[in-house]
């Protein structure tokens, strides 16, 4: 395997581990502190006359992917034998490369590729 292989596989793969760090980060900021939980329970709770239409409209929207993240899962599927089929994902939301595709189909895209086996 070539140096530039290699070099090129590292930084896929850190890629693809600073995604999931920031998954994760996220993922925790979304939680109470364990300090803030303990004070929460002390205090009695409080009845909220917030409607179900409030609570979704609070909701926090699901994070957009980005080009970064998607080209790190397609090139992972693209290196594990299914290039045809992400040339077929990209092309199906009328892009030519990746780098064409158009932000707000990067979900989907990546949903699609994640159900590669």
């Amino acid at each position: 395997m070539s140096k530039i292989k290699l070099a090129l596989d590292v930084v896929s793969d850190l890629r693809s581990l600073a995604g999931s760090i920031e998954i994760m980060a996220q993922a925790m900021e979304g939680s109470e502190p364990a300090a803030e939980t303990k004070e929460a329970a002390k205090e009695p709770k409080k009845k909220s006359k917030v409607t179900a239409k409030a609570k979704a409209k609070e909701a926090p929207k699901e994070k957009q992917p980005t080009l970064e993240e998607v080209r790190a899962v397609m090139a992972d599927k693209s290196r594990d034998g299914h290039r045809e089929a992400v040339k077929a994902i990209i092309t199906k939301y009328g892009a030519n490369n990746l780098s064409s595709l158009d932000p707000k189909h990067y979900a989907a895209a990546l949903k699609e590729a994640g159900e590669l086996k």
